[in-house]
């Protein structure tokens, strides 16, 4: 189960959208009330994510047509993430590893593996 608030992960799916390229640059996002109902939450909800999103920049809003994905959007959400994973990930993994008595270089191999499979 995600432990991270609704508006959060509407926030995330949002995002990967925009990774993935399924809303481009200056191209309009489903509205508010249309995220409300696929993800089953209250309209406030989905302002919240909305609101939070063009708060951070990846968002903007075209007056009289609605919300816009933001100039340079794909590269902060991938700067932002991949910070986020250098701090929180990538610690927790070499943790783990370190307490499995795994040495850096079996870790290394098993990414390598992982990564060709």
């Amino acid at each position: 189960m995600n432990e991270q608030p609704v508006f959060a992960q509407i926030m995330e799916a949002i995002e990967a959208d925009i990774m993935t390229g399924a809303y481009h640059v200056d191209g309009l996002i489903i509205s508010t009330n249309q995220i409300a109902k696929l993800y089953g939450v209250n309209p406030t909800t989905a302002v919240k994510a909305v609101a939070k999103l063009t708060d951070a920049g990846v968002l903007y809003k075209r007056r009289g047509i609605g919300m816009c994905v933001a100039p340079g959007a794909r590269e902060q959400i991938t700067a932002r993430r991949r910070d986020e994973f250098m701090a929180h990930t990538l610690k927790t993994v070499l943790a783990e590893a370190k307490a499995l008595g795994m040495s850096v270089g079996e870790l290394v191999d098993a990414i390598r593996q992982a990564e060709s499979e």
